[in-house]
């Protein structure tokens, strides 16, 4: 019997529990392979009770369901803006997590700039498909339209103005004890606008690709530590899209064939006395000249803070970031998988660094960036789903319009449900 279910089929879960059929010899070997997968989806726990049944000999089996309304959405402002626009940004997103109770996912989510929306008005879509018959595999299918140069939605700064769909087989690795791991496989199809200005005129060039990728990220849980890593392979071959002669007036030496590798590495360490350690290395390696929309971003929140978002752009490069935590104002005892408690609010202070590198650049431009900042700042997570940032940057060198010294107020506030 299946109990307390609200928001999935009873049926469905029976279904997917098979080890413990109505009728049968429960398959004790295959049980906690069910009840783990099961309880892979965000918004259910499922635990069974066994009792002695009414029958001499046999047994009945309770499946206790705790569930949620897979239903979620988030809103937040921020001020990771990029050069020549208004600051403000606004990030919207909603999901529901089972459809057709099939655990299928489906997604919206925006970030305009509210004092100007032509500074920055991205959609995207996504959905996800799960099988019964392969638990570990899911395809997620996205698509996006990106109406500015420069978009921070999801996290690091991507430059472009156009649109991309993409598809990816998404793969759960098997987990040893505390590490858990994933894999992706996918190709997205890629179109930029690219302004041409003759005279008094502007004329617009489109450019299309179809890059492939294979992603693969990981997460150590410690006693006292948080290890996770992220590792991909973006490439493209010449021909798929538009022509040698369309990359080439976008970058020059550009040809549509391009290799890269990106990856990051970042560790939260436990100190004593309740204090945090925190580090992180990200870069991106290639031998090519590429379009902006796959050059790697530096400056603001996910590089280097105190500079505008994508105040310059490489074909390579590396990122550090250090920090150092206060103990936590306020005690919680629940914490999340990434090891960090639900709720806490910590001060901290930190220390930037970066490079960016041009590949076959144009005689006389500028082909190294340097970035490097430090700064104080807090984190909050408090109630259930509130969470925000406060942090006061000083840039030490020069670079785009930023001015060594020049103190930078970064803020980030999101509620969700």
């Amino acid at each position: 019997r299946v109990r307390d279910a609200k928001y999935h089929l009873p049926s469905k879960i029976k279904q997917n529990a098979p080890s413990l059929a109505e009728g049968t010899v429960p398959d004790f070997a295959k049980v906690q392979d069910d009840i783990v997968a099961l309880n892979g989806w965000a918004d259910r726990k499922v635990t069974p009770s066994v009792r002695p049944g009414i029958v001499p000999g046999t047994i009945d089996v309770d499946l206790l369901v705790e569930d949620e309304l897979p239903l979620h959405g988030s809103v937040e402002l921020n001020n990771r803006y990029s050069p020549d626009t208004t600051p403000t940004r606004l990030n919207a997103s909603i999901g529901y997590h089972n459809l057709w109770q099939l655990g299928h996912s489906f997604g919206l989510s925006t970030q305009l700039a509210p004092e100007r929306i032509e500074d920055a008005e991205i959609y995207s879509a996504y959905y996800i498909a799960r099988f019964a018959q392969a638990p570990d595999f899911s395809l997620l299918l996205t698509a996006t339209k990106q109406n500015s140069d420069v978009s921070t939605l999801g996290g690091a700064a991507v430059a472009g103005r156009g649109e991309t769909a993409g598809v990816r087989g998404l793969f759960t690795l098997p987990g040893r004890g505390d590490y858990f791991h994933s894999l992706s496989l996918g190709m997205d199809f890629k179109r930029f606008d690219e302004d041409l200005v003759i005279g008094d005129e502007t004329f617009t060039t489109p450019i299309d690709y179809w890059p492939m990728s294979l992603s693969y990220g990981g997460g150590w849980i410690g006693d006292k530590s948080f290890t996770e890593v992220n590792t991909s392979a973006t490439w493209n071959l010449r021909g798929m899209g538009s022509g040698v002669q369309e990359f080439d007036a976008k970058r020059f030496e550009a040809d549509g064939s391009f290799f890269y590798f990106r990856g990051d590495l970042s560790r939260t360490q436990d100190l004593p006395k309740g204090f945090e350690a925190f580090g992180k290395v990200q870069g991106q390696a290639t031998t090519n000249p590429l379009i902006n929309s796959e050059q790697l971003a530096g400056g603001g929140a996910s590089t280097v803070r105190g500079y505008l978002e994508s105040e310059a752009l490489g074909d390579g490069g590396w990122f550090l970031t250090g920090e150092i935590r206060t103990p936590s104002l306020i005690q919680s005892t629940e914490k999340k998988e990434d090891g960090e408690f639900e709720r806490e609010w910590r001060f901290h202070t930190f220390y930037d660094v970066g490079r960016l590198y041009l590949n076959d650049p144009l005689p006389d431009q500028t082909d190294v960036f340097r970035l490097s900042s430090w700064g104080l700042g807090t984190r909050f997570s408090l109630l259930e789903n509130v969470e925000g940032s406060l942090e006061v940057a000083w840039p030490l060198v020069d670079q785009g319009t930023t001015a060594a010294d020049d103190p930078f107020l970064l803020f980030q506030v999101e509620a969700g449900f």
